[in-house]
């Protein structure tokens, strides 16, 4: 990593990095100003995550067939997106503008994450762990800078789509083309489809707290502000639980580490939903912060590497992220919003339990 273009790919990719993640935090403390904005009922502006995830994954799908991808690119959709959602004149504008930011950032995870083991050698796999670890730096940003901002939509969004074209135009070339990755397994994928699952289900349920939070904190009774702090501490324990991955990976198999993520998330719902909302609420941040990373390492070693495996195995994830924030959407709007934690509780069990069955099959 000596070299003057690989310290440049670790500089850019960290920024970039933080700015993702900051754009993501966003989402949960806009949901009441964009309600009110647009005249519509919380639960229904909680669509705005699903429409990230969504976006995500079709970007996803692109990545796996596009090979013309790079993080200039990437940056510029995010650009795109939330310039978009900055000037949006409605709600309809608004999604598709969070479809472009969803699917600016996943290719961008794809690129950068794809660069950092191919460029950095050695070190690559531990630098890693280092840039997703900035994804959280930046998600603890992001509710401050609208807090920052005033509340005010067009000018937290209108501040990413700045610093996302900066970047954009300072992004480091990209790496040439390789040989081409091997198709995925599908035998092999047919016969663990629980771990697919289980991946979908921990990134969805990860976007639905992150993103719904906070708007269920305010309909609890919490003031707007309050809640977007506390979803700021809920994404510094989110990154120190990402940082402690570091030490964790090592000394806990990768399906015991998923199963009891999945039953910390249900203790600290359990506790937001009997009254103790902030501190719980920043707690199932660190629970959450580890489903995807224990799900990636076990699928990769039940189904298989490569690049193609990898693309399926994160695609699963971003499936559920999709899936279950719309499907959570409509249910609140049923049941209200502040039932978000009561809610969660049985995805979270249901995933505790996929992954001691799954893991009673080793």
């Amino acid at each position: 990593m000596s070299s003057p273009s690989a310290r440049a790919l670790v500089i850019h990719s960290f920024v970039a990095f933080a700015l993702v993640g900051a754009a993501q935090a966003l989402y949960g403390p806009s949901v009441p100003a964009l309600a009110r904005l647009h005249d519509i009922l919380p639960s229904q502006a909680g669509a705005i995550v699903w429409a990230h995830a969504a976006g995500g994954f079709a970007g996803l799908l692109l990545n796996m067939v596009w090979a013309g991808v790079t993080a200039r690119r990437t940056l510029a959709v995010v650009a795109l997106g939330a310039g978009v959602m900055a000037l949006a004149p409605s709600w309809a504008a608004m999604l598709a503008g969070a479809v472009l930011v969803g699917a600016g950032s996943a290719l961008a995870s794809a690129v950068f994450n794809r660069r950092f083991l191919e460029e950095l050698g050695d070190s690559g796999p531990r630098m890693l762990g280092l840039l997703n670890a900035l994804f959280g730096v930046g998600a603890v940003v992001g509710p401050l800078i609208f807090v920052a901002a005033g509340g005010g939509i067009a000018p937290a969004y209108g501040a990413v789509a700045v610093l996302a074209l900066i970047l954009s135009a300072l992004a480091p070339g990209g790496v040439p083309a390789g040989a081409p990755a091997a198709r995925p397994r599908l035998g092999a994928v047919l016969r663990r489809p629980g771990l697919l699952a289980l991946g979908g289900l921990g990134v969805g349920v990860e976007l639905t707290l992150a993103g719904l939070g906070p708007a269920a904190l305010v309909e609890r009774g919490m003031s707007e502000t309050r809640a977007a702090l506390w979803a700021a501490v809920f994404f510094g324990v989110f990154l120190a639980a990402r940082v402690a991955l570091w030490w964790l990976a090592d000394r806990i198999a990768p399906l015991r580490l998923l199963a009891a993520s999945f039953a910390l998330v249900a203790l600290a719902c359990g506790a937001a939903a009997l009254g103790v909302q902030g501190p719980a609420y920043a707690l199932s941040g660190g629970a959450v912060a580890l489903l995807f990373p224990a799900y990636f390492v076990a699928a990769t070693r039940r189904l298989g590497g490569g690049e193609r495996m990898a693309a399926l195995i994160v695609a699963a994830g971003y499936l559920g992220a999709t899936v279950v924030p719309g499907v959570m959407s409509l249910l609140l709007g049923r049941l209200g919003i502040e039932m978000l934690f009561a809610a969660t509780i049985p995805l979270a069990l249901l995933g505790a339990a996929g992954a001691l069955a799954a893991r009673a099959q080793d």
